[in-house]
């Protein structure tokens, strides 16, 4: 998309609200009424396995990707990935890295100064130019590694979008760490909903809904790779129907405003 770099730039958001874009798998853009342009899990390179990918080039140049803060939820290839992060960091000289504490170690790897980065655990809240994110638990999905894996509750003034990053299937296993989130009240849920690498799944990422209560829910984590994406049905369909209203399928590329 030639004109997204000058979308996420122009693109102006109501006071009281926040705008959401997807743009692959978990990577989402958050804008600000301000014009702060907040991403979690920036994804926009094809240097591993590119013949996996569904669409052989990124939406968007990751040098083309204007950026004040991010925030990284694990340190797996798509959710930190060099390739995306280095480029990044150089076109926005002032852009602040968040994440946990793997994460972090792989951007001061990168060569991203360590003043540009902010380590937090699950419980920690960090306050930034207007708005602030509490890391919360997500359960690891790998069973070969014991990589922190983090969600986000983001508050936009009011405005509460969670990102609940790369969390693992049966989340009623780990359900007295998910109580925290529904206490955050967020509006918004962003949940993964496909199956591989022991990801939630239609079933379990429906339960997480139930679990955490939001006004609004929007799938990702399909659509990305040809091995391991879902038909956003499948999701709906588990949705008890008391919650079908509240799902929102969002484009990639395009600015969805939640009310």
């Amino acid at each position: 998309m030639d004109d997204l770099e000058s979308l996420l730039r122009s693109h102006p958001v109501a006071p009281g609200s926040v705008a959401i874009m997807w743009l692959e798998q978990s990577h989402f853009v958050l804008k600000t009424p301000w014009g702060l342009l907040v991403h979690v899990d920036p994804f926009l390179s094809r240097t591993v396995a590119p013949e996996k990918h569904i669409r052989p080039r990124p939406l968007l140049d990751p040098d083309r990707a204007p950026a004040d803060f991010v925030f990284l939820t694990h340190d797996h290839r798509d959710h930190t990935d060099p390739d995306t992060l280095v480029p990044m960091a150089r076109v926005s000289p002032v852009c602040r890295f968040i994440g946990p504490q793997e994460s972090c170690a792989r951007m001061l790897s990168l060569g991203i100064d360590t003043a540009r980065i902010i380590e937090v655990v699950a419980g920690e809240t960090v306050k930034l130019n207007g708005f602030s994110a509490t890391a919360v638990h997500a359960e690891n999905t790998s069973p070969h590694d014991a990589t922190t894996h983090l969600g986000y509750v983001f508050d936009f003034e009011g405005v509460r979008v969670y990102h609940a990053g790369d969390t693992r299937k049966e989340p009623d296993s780990y359900l007295a760490r998910l109580r925290p989130v529904r206490n955050l009240s967020p509006d918004v849920l962003i949940v993964p909903i496909n199956e591989g690498y022991n990801n939630p799944g239609p079933a379990g990422a429906a339960r997480i809904v139930e679990i955490v209560n939001p006004r609004i829910v929007i799938p990702c984590h399909y659509d990305c790779f040809r091995h391991n994406t879902i038909d956003p049905a499948a999701f709906e369909r588990a949705l008890p129907p008391s919650w079908r209203s509240a799902l929102r399928r969002l484009e990639h590329g395009v600015f969805f405003a939640p009310t």
